[in-house]
């Protein structure tokens, strides 16, 4: 939002100040024609006829009957003087027309001394006409102070309409002006100013004159000059139409169009201001200069002539001028502005645009080499806006139908994206001051879509939909700061996708995290489920806590990393922790880790599954149950489950190899292996037991028999463990016991034989104790 912002400061143009004083000047155009026809009053009541003034030049006589010098003539009306008229020479012609010079009438009000006057060089008046001419310097003052010069001026009493094609000009108190041609029509009050119309509007101070008057300030010390190609007001509907193009500047702010009309009540206060066809608006206050455009413009005033509401109508375009941060508006169809009265003045409360409306931000100037800076651009169907009591700084804002917002960092980088967020619905805050957005949030079902400037097969396009979203920007370069979804929350990036409850996207780490809701996260590979999640987008890689569950989809996706011999049934792995590196493959479970497939399983502390190099690791208090061994007893053989514990396993799948390290403890069936370390062989494409090689502390245990040594390697093709050791020990329950450098137990024929390592002429000792059945 940004957008929204620029606005407030477009509608809120100093004009506003300025347009009562312009109305009032407007109106003083009517005395023009009342002070004209003092000089009419006079020809009528000296003939006892009425005078008519028409706009050509009539043919008068040039046979003078009469000539009078000095002439002067008082006329009182209940007692007082009325008129008093003078002229330096009287003409009187043939046919009655009179020609006069130096003229000055003067015509008193029925109350004050001060009198309405007209001075002119000439005069003409033809009696058979009705026609008055004054030419010469014509001066109008009336007894209100409205002052009016020109060169000529004619009336036609029967139409009551006086003109002039002369250039005028006019001025009363604070307004003045001129004009070239001017038709003022006493009966239908209506005036006209013909071309080339210029008015001045200077400050005032207040009317109530008080004690200590406070000095004007801002717009209101300011002059307006108002230019149009024609001017038109008609009393009886209290309109002031300027026309042909009408501009009001003060200074460098400007308010025009193709016609201004200025309506006023019936106690001659503007009430309203129209603007026709190409209407503009142009503030240039300093920290808040704009412009604004629109087909068609309307400006309503208060009783105290604040300004209360403006409408903009069709092909609607601003945006501000010389901002650190530049805003732009388009698009909008309508616009309407509600204000605020504060003392004497109108500020800024409320904006709404109708039709899709297009509202640009640029990134703030200031930042314009930080890498994070970002441009806004606002769209939706409808949008309001509110502002704070000081009529500056903008409070909240909504977007409403098919809303947009789209943010874009000034800098295209590897690292950067162009964010786009969509919803039926918009609401924005902004910071105290500056028309800074702080969030923007999205309901009825949001959208949050990111695209890198470069992608790469790593970083792709990120997506995240929501019921609901909130985005939160950096107050200093207006780029997001995060993302914040909840209600039925999914995310995607590539292959890489997540859902939740809530989930919340931070730029600064690039970290999704996912809450509620059973947070789930999965790719091609695998499925994983967890109490929390947290996703960090930059390195890919996945913490979970709390009840950590991942699925393979396959034996296969770990790629055989995990030691199960179905290479197309799911592999299940849990814990109450796991760290998840989705490039490399590596994870990490912690906090009751296990693992398993079908009855197959590996228990731990902890445990690590490394993809790219196809093994596993398991610490602390290992348990797994992995593979199976053929047993043969007797004509019969059975697949018998082995269990394993021990402190450490590592599985490779390139060498089919289990590695047990740590109090190991191996059971197959009823056998049983002890020892410090044992490598388990599988064969290859099945898991089942090939040979096993223990170490240290070795313990073999078998039915009715047990051996012990420092080395033992069993081989499961024939069910044959060699133990070697210094000695290596057997105790048989039936035949004795045995000691000697390399002993080999036979499972299936139930017998120990006695050799050496080096060979059967080796010096090494043998010892055989044999129990003896007694008959």
């Amino acid at each position: 939002m940004q957008a929204v912002t620029r606005k407030k400061r477009i509608t809120a143009v100093d004009l506003r100040a300025r347009v009562p004083a312009i109305a009032r000047g407007l109106a003083l155009f009517l005395l023009i024609g009342g002070g004209i026809f003092v000089g009419v009053s006079y020809y009528k009541m000296r003939n006892n006829k009425p005078f008519r003034l028409i706009s050509e030049t009539p043919a008068l006589s040039k046979e003078i009957i009469a000539v009078t010098t000095g002439y002067e003539q008082r006329i009182t009306k209940n007692d007082r003087l009325y008129l008093w008229l003078r002229a330096a020479r009287d003409v009187t012609y043939a046919d009655g027309h009179h020609e006069l010079e130096q003229v000055n009438v003067q015509q008193f009000p029925a109350t004050g001394d001060k009198p309405n006057q007209i001075v002119a060089n000439r005069a003409i008046y033809d009696q058979k006409t009705g026609i008055l001419q004054a030419s010469g310097n014509v001066q109008i003052e009336t007894n209100d102070a409205l002052k009016v010069k020109t060169e000529s001026i004619q009336f036609n009493e029967d139409t009551k309409i006086g003109e002039t094609s002369a250039p005028m000009t006019f001025e009363r108190d604070h307004v003045s002006g001129q004009a070239t041609g001017a038709l003022v029509d006493n009966e239908k009050k209506r005036l006209e100013l013909r071309s080339a119309v210029a008015i001045t509007i200077a400050p005032e101070e207040f009317t109530e004159k008080k004690k200590d008057p406070r000095p004007l300030k801002g717009a209101r010390a300011k002059p307006v000059n108002i230019h149009s190609a024609q001017a038109v007001f008609e009393q009886s509907t209290m309109r002031i139409v300027f026309s042909g193009g009408a501009t009001a500047e003060q200074e460098q702010d400007i308010m025009s169009g193709d016609t201004l009309t200025a309506i006023l009540n019936d106690k001659k206060k503007l009430e309203k201001i129209e603007m026709r066809g190409n209407s503009y608006l142009r503030s240039m206050e300093v920290g808040h200069a704009a412009e604004a455009h629109a087909v068609d413009m309307d400006f309503f005033l208060d009783s105290d002539q604040r300004l209360q509401k403006a409408y903009g109508s069709r092909d609607i375009r601003a945006q501000t001028l010389n901002a650190d941060s530049d805003m732009q508006l388009t698009g909008a169809n309508g616009l309407t502005i509600d204000f605020q009265a504060q003392g004497e003045q109108s500020l800024l409360k409320e904006m709404r645009t109708d039709g899709r409306s297009v509202a640009n931000l640029s990134a703030p100037k200031s930042r314009a080499n930080d890498p994070r800076a970002a441009s806004k651009r606002l769209t939706a169907d409808a949008i309001k806006m509110d502002w704070r009591m000081n009529g500056k700084d903008l409070e909240k804002a909504e977007a409403v139908g098919n809303a947009e917002l789209y943010v874009e960092p000034v800098q295209k980088t590897a690292k950067n994206d162009r964010k786009t967020l969509t919803a039926p619905r918009f609401d924005c805050d902004f910071f105290e001051s500056g028309n800074i957005a702080r969030n923007c949030t999205a309901t009825g079902g949001g959208k949050a879509v990111f695209e890198p400037f470069q992608p790469t097969d790593k970083r792709g396009t990120q997506t995240i939909t929501a019921q609901k979203l909130a985005a939160i920007f950096i107050r200093e370069t207006q780029d997001v700061e995060r993302v914040d979804a909840t209600g039925d929350a999914k995310f995607n990036e590539l292959d890489r996708n997540g859902t939740a409850n809530a989930i919340s996207y931070t730029a600064a780490d690039e970290t999704v995290r996912l809450r509620g809701g059973d947070p789930t996260v999965w790719d091609s590979r695998a499925r994983t489920k967890a109490g929390e999640i947290d996703s960090n987008n930059a390195t890919h890689v996945s913490i979970c806590r709390g009840k950590v569950q991942t699925t393979y989809y396959s034996q296969e996706q770990t790629n055989g990393a995990a030691p199960f011999r179905k290479v197309k049934s799911p592999v299940y792995i849990s814990g109450d922790r796991a760290e998840v590196d989705h490039d490399s493959g590596r994870a990490v479970y912690s906090g009751s880790a296990r693992t398993w497939q079908d009855d197959n399983y590996v228990r731990g502390d902890s445990l690590t599954l490394y993809r790219e190099e196809k093994r596993m690791e398991t610490w602390g208090h290992v348990q797994s149950a992995l593979y199976q061994a053929k047993q043969k007893t007797g004509n019969s053989t059975a697949v018998v489950p082995v269990f394993a514990t021990a402190e450490y396993m590592r599985y490779s799948d390139p060498e089919r190899l289990l590695h047990y390290e740590n109090n190991v403890d191996i059971k197959q069936g009823t056998d049983r292996m002890t020892s410090g370390v044992a490598d388990v062989y599988l064969q290859k494409d099945v898991n089942e037991v090939e040979r096993t090689i223990s170490q240290r502390n070795v313990v073999v245990v078998q039915p009715n028999r047990r051996g012990t040594g420092d080395w033992c390697q069993y081989t499961a093709a024939d069910e044959v463990a060699v133990l070697t050791g210094n000695p290596a020990h057997v105790e048989d329950v039936e035949q004795g016991t045995t000691d000697g450098n390399r002993l080999t137990m036979y499972r299936r024929e139930n017998r120990v034989v006695v050799d050496d390592v080096r060979g059967s002429q080796s010096p090494g000792r043998v010892h055989s104790t044999h129990r003896i059945t007694k008959p």
